[in-house]
């Protein structure tokens, strides 16, 4: 039977717990934040928790199954906050058969810990000289103590340091780049709890228990042919890399591939180097958008981070240097910052402060948040901390960053492949179920393109569901169970904004409390 973690931080307790397979994925995330986080407690509250699941599919053959899902409360109005994770790290969990680890309480002490999880050991240690440590230098660190097959996953001197732009780094598989830092993620809260990271020692990435290994391997495989096969998955992201994704943002699926057809043949691009250069971020991944290369040998991106960077950098301030950005990139992520979000509060800081965004000031930004000087606080407060202290100058706010979602209504969303059609489900309501359904499964949400296209996709992840778990599954169940995850999210936010609503009473009250407390004894401190 599969394990849950139990880790707390206060009282340096480890419980293990025997995991009956119901729940999975996001939720599973839901269904332990629900039971363990009351709706009125805060984002860096110490009965908040952290919650780390694997992907179902993660530690199998699969392909693009290394994602690892990170849960918590968002804040104290708000709900569930889910970041999806690539990595190593999930495959290796998985490996060692633990379907979440869910942490709680604080540690206080002046070293932050590291969770260390080995087969047949688990361990909150203090590691020396650690506290403060950039990113590289944490990893070297935790891999020269525990050996480089190690994946890791933590946070950088901006999450120590509690600013909300900060993130958590993830290292890939041995090679170049070694690790990168995830978009929309939790580093104040694995700072307040006194963690700086979570060190999986496993030298297995495919060896989570399945029901049926030869059936399971065979229809990975008709999987993987899907992937490859399709134009965006197999084509332009092998060949272009991520900035595949910026051009599909601008052009939608009719993307200019005129740099692939002078140059069909991608392997022969690639940089001889003395070193290992990473293609994919987690074994296995057979889409491998990392470190694509022109014919020149010029270097493209290296993560996708840095594509995104660019077009960024370039919308916000006319910066294309793609060396610069490169830099940029990999000295946000030694901060473990949010690299795309930093963009976007520079810019607001820029427009409200009235300087001219360039090369210069964006450098000049970066050091202020690293000496974390007041203004460098500012900046790492991301766009809506920044813009509350400036709500006067409404021609800004919509420079504050908001969620992908709320451009659902400018789009007419029509899926002419789906596989199944459910009553009073809109196919903007099947597009979300089917990305759900991806993350719960690990699946790298690159993939997404082949699976959604293709409508025998969906019938091949039911039966791989079956061969992983020896539960029989339909198309249609593993979509239910995508919904469901949605509504227990939506559910679990409704009950927190409930909760939350704030009577309006005078402050007068304050006194009148006092006045009519039974015990007069009792001294009142504000």
């Amino acid at each position: 039977m599969s394990k849950l973690l139990y880790i707390d931080l206060t009282k340096k307790q480890i419980i293990k717990k025997q995991n009956a397979f119901e729940d999975y994925g996001r939720g599973l995330i839901a269904k332990i934040i629900r039971e363990e986080v009351s709706p009125n407690i805060d984002r860096l509250d110490d009965e908040n928790v952290i919650v780390l699941v694997p992907g179902l599919f993660s530690g199998t053959l699969a392909p693009s199954t290394g994602r690892l899902l990170v849960g918590t409360k968002s804040s104290k109005d708000e709900g569930i906050q889910i970041s999806n994770i690539a990595g190593t790290i999930s495959q290796k969990l998985a490996s060692l058969n633990i379907d979440a680890i869910v942490i709680s309480g604080r540690n206080t002490e002046e070293i932050p810990l590291t969770l260390l999880i080995e087969e047949n050991h688990i361990e909150l240690v203090n590691i020396n000289n650690i506290k403060g440590m950039n990113v590289s230098s944490t990893i070297d660190i935790i891999q020269d103590l525990y050996g480089k097959e190690c994946g890791v996953i933590g946070i950088g001197p901006s999450g120590e340091k509690l600013l909300p732009i900060s993130t958590l780094f993830s290292t890939y598989p041995e090679g170049s780049p070694s690790f990168y830092c995830a978009r929309n993620s939790i580093g104040d809260i694995f700072g307040y709890k006194g963690l700086k990271a979570i060190t999986v020692k496993n030298k297995k990435h495919f060896n989570a228990p399945v029901y049926d290994a030869e059936n399971m391997k065979r229809c990975s495989k008709e999987l993987s042919k899907i992937i490859i096969e399709h134009p965006i998955c197999g084509k332009a992201l092998p060949g272009l890399g991520s900035i595949t994704l910026m051009k599909m943002l601008s052009q939608g699926k009719n993307i200019d591939m005129s740099e692939l057809n002078s140059n069909n043949n991608i392997k022969n691009n690639y940089i001889d180097t003395e070193f290992k250069i990473n293609r994919t971020c987690s074994p296995l991944c057979v889409v491998g958008c990392l470190n694509r290369h022109t014919k020149t040998g010029e270097d493209y991106y290296s993560a996708p981070a840095e594509s995104e960077a660019y077009a960024a950098l370039n919308e916000c301030f006319g910066i294309n240097d793609k060396q610069y950005v490169k830099n940029f990139t990999n000295r946000c992520f030694e901060l473990g910052i949010d690299c795309i979000e930093f963009i976007f509060s520079c810019a607001l800081y820029f427009n409200l402060q009235e300087i001219e965004g360039n090369i210069k000031e964006m450098d000049k930004a970066l050091e202020e948040v690293k000496n974390l000087t007041l203004v460098g606080r500012v900046l790492g407060s991301k766009t809506d901390g920044m813009y509350s202290l400036f709500r006067e100058k409404e021609k800004y706010k919509k420079m504050v960053s908001k969620p992908s979602i709320v451009e659902e209504k400018n789009f007419n969303i029509d899926i002419q492949s789906k596989t199944i059609n459910l009553p009073g489900l809109s196919d903007l309501d099947y597009l979300y179920a089917y990305i759900i359904t991806l993350e719960n499964l690990g699946f790298c949400l690159f993939a997404s393109f082949a699976f959604i296209d293709n409508p025998k996709a969906l019938t091949l992840l039911s039966k791989l569901f079956f061969y992983k778990t020896g539960i029989e599954s339909s198309e249609k169940s593993i979509l239910d169970y995508a919904l469901k995850t949605i509504k227990n999210e939506k559910e679990y936010e409704s009950e927190v904004r409930l909760k939350n609503v704030s009577k309006t009473i005078p402050n007068f009250v304050k006194v009148l409390y006092r006045y009519f407390h039974k015990d007069e004894t009792k001294v009142y401190n504000e």
